[in-house]
């Protein structure tokens, strides 16, 4: 984002917030605006500390990490925006600095810490920063900048990065989690969604700027802001709500909305399907809705379907990992099974921990009733969904696994 868009975040952010909270913040708006700007005032090497000192003489405080985070500055995190996970130490120290903050009637502070969240959420939303490659290569090779002289100095990166994007309308925000750690994984979550959701803004800006339609580049971008804005939002509402001791109970989490960290599935089948499977091939087919057998009876669930790969280019299975809080979830359970209308296969389910397997399901086929797996989670910091052909490969195009239910719980029981 740019130095607008980061400031229409921020403010996009704080209006948001309700009545209550927005009438404690007393700082000028123009430092809340300023400050979704602090890491690019302040993190440049290359700018003087004398500089620096002028603007604010306690830019230390909010841009410079203590030792043990995975970077001495936010844009010095050793992993492209694209990958929110790896900052999530990063984001559970500002929510900490915010909450500390608040708590201790710092408002300046609250809101230059802010700040600096937002600018992280702007840069993770900015088509420019969550591209193919970094480099702009790909980019290059596909979409090509045309032969005119007026885009001779076309940049893949700094020419969409200096669309400026305005915020618009924003839900209510919602607490992330019960503690700073918690809030932290959540937002990266969160995040990672955005990314994913808001590459899908990358080409049609170029080729707006292609086209000089400044307008229309302009009227793209308001969604990636908006997105950003409601993140920080949340952010700072959470912050609010953990400074002042007053968070709700949450509920489960439901593996389907989280996005995994790494994942292994076939190519023609592609990712786990949402709350079903496809019956490939023929390409092109829907999504047949998740059913498992119980007692028999063909039965809906929401869930993910899988189909482990072909052995093309690696082991017979599929699976996805997921990134985990500490000490918030106790439980993992689902119900596994063949998808009871089109799974004619044979696979085996295996759950896994820090990547070692704490439980199987064993050798299912069409015949087996769903298979109920409830895992302790302990102090695992990943957990991983994995699917084996059970048939040497006889049923490839048969073998559609669906976890059914696959909930992240808060407690031990029921």
């Amino acid at each position: 984002m740019n130095a607008v868009s980061h400031a229409n975040i921020m403010r996009g952010a704080v209006s948001a917030l309700p009545e209550t909270i927005r009438a404690t913040i007393s700082v000028p708006e123009e430092l809340i605006e300023r400050a979704g700007n602090y890491p690019d005032l302040f993190d440049d090497p290359t700018v003087p500390a004398e500089k620096k000192n002028v603007m604010d003489p306690e830019w230390e405080k909010y841009i410079v990490y203590p030792e043990g985070l995975p970077a001495k500055f936010l844009h010095f995190v050793p992993a492209p925006p694209a990958d929110q996970f790896s900052r999530i130490p990063v984001y559970s120290y500002l929510l900490t600095r915010m909450i500390e903050s608040r708590r201790e009637g710092r408002m300046a502070d609250f809101i230059k810490f802010s700040g600096c969240l937002s600018h992280a959420m702007g840069d993770c939303t900015q088509p420019a920063h969550i591209g193919p490659d970094s480099n702009g290569r790909i980019l290059r090779e596909l979409l090509p900048v045309p032969a005119n002289p007026r885009l001779r100095d076309f940049h893949y990166h700094t020419s969409v990065e200096a669309v400026s994007g305005k915020c618009g309308t924003l839900a209510a925000p919602q607490l992330l989690g019960q503690s700073a750690e918690e809030a932290a994984w959540k937002l990266s979550c969160l995040a990672q969604n955005a990314v994913s959701y808001c590459r899908r803004f990358l080409i049609p800006t170029i080729e707006a700027l292609f086209a000089d339609d400044i307008k229309k580049a302009e009227s793209i971008a308001e969604e990636p802001v908006t997105i950003a804005a409601q993140l920080t939002a949340d952010a700072i509402f959470t912050a609010v709500l953990l400074a002042e001791g007053n968070t709700a109970p949450l509920p489960d989490a439901d593996l389907r909305k989280i996005p995994p960290v790494r994942e292994f599935h076939d190519l023609v089948y592609g990712d786990a399907v949402l709350d079903g499977n496809k019956k490939v091939p023929p390409n092109n087919v829907p999504v047949t809705p998740g059913r498992l057998m119980v007692n028999g009876v063909p039965t809906p669930f929401p869930g993910l379907g899988m189909l482990p790969h072909s052995g093309m280019n690696g082991e017979r299975a599929c699976f996805s990992t997921w990134r985990l809080p500490e000490n918030v979830f106790r439980v993992f359970s689902a119900k596994v099974g063949l998808h009871a209308e089109i799974g004619t296969g044979a696979v085996e389910f295996l759950v896994l921990l820090d990547e070692k397997a704490v439980w199987s399901s064993g050798r299912m086929t069409r015949e087996s009733n769903a298979r109920e797996c409830r895992i302790p989670l302990g102090s695992a910091h990943t957990l991983t969904l994995k699917v084996l052909d059970a048939n040497n490969g006889r049923s490839f195009w048969d073998n559609h696994a669906y976890w059914a239910e696959p909930l992240l719980r808060r407690k031990d029981s029921e």
